[in-house]
């Protein structure tokens, strides 16, 4: 029996241990993630303007912005009204000129640019059938110009508005698809005389 109450004693002796030094305690772990009011950019530029250009020298990309933060922590750089202009030549060796602007913006490392609030897309060829586009989120991977959003749509040319919600795009491939379609109104060219 003495045996039986030591080893009763040895283990409330363990659990109070435990219970006074908590060694699983968080405050004893190792905290690694970052605290948002911690983070400062690495640097801060007003009036950026960056221009890429394909291997033949061709301006491909430019993006404008009235003011960047650039935090290399966490790779992202912090856009407030950037404007993303893409020059696309067709097949024919025709160019096709994008411009997509929004209220703020977010380039991550992984060539992914995140636009948020009154984002608006606009096909500057004035023939075009799409013309713009609006909507308040929107990705788009770079390398790929494929563009996506879950967001309601709105896209409009000269004799048409479709409305819808979510979009999967490729200004390369020129191809547009609404993820749900909502409501189209066709307006026919009226006859000249």
């Amino acid at each position: 029996m003495n045996w039986r109450i030591g080893l009763i004693l040895a283990a409330i002796a363990v659990a109070l241990l435990l219970l006074f030094w908590r060694p699983f305690s968080p405050s004893d772990v190792r905290n690694d993630a970052l605290d948002p009011s911690e983070l400062q950019p690495d640097f801060v530029a007003e009036g950026l303007f960056t221009r890429i250009f394909n291997p033949e020298g061709a301006l491909q990309h430019r993006i404008e912005s009235s003011r960047m933060a650039h935090y290399s922590v966490i790779g992202l750089t912090e856009l407030t009204q950037p404007v993303y202009i893409t020059t696309i030549t067709d097949d024919q060796g025709v160019n096709q000129v994008w411009q997509l602007r929004a209220d703020k913006g977010s380039y991550y490392n992984d060539e992914r640019l995140v636009l948020e609030n009154n984002v608006r897309i606009t096909n500057e060829d004035g023939d075009a059938f799409v013309q713009a586009l609006e909507t308040e989120y929107l990705l788009i991977h770079l390398p790929t110009q494929e563009i996506t959003t879950d967001h309601p749509v709105l896209i409009y040319g000269p004799q048409l508005e479709i409305r819808g919600r979510g979009l999967r795009a490729n200004l390369e491939a020129q191809q547009l698809e609404l993820t749900e379609h909502v409501q189209t109104t066709y307006y026919p060219q009226r006859a000249t005389q």
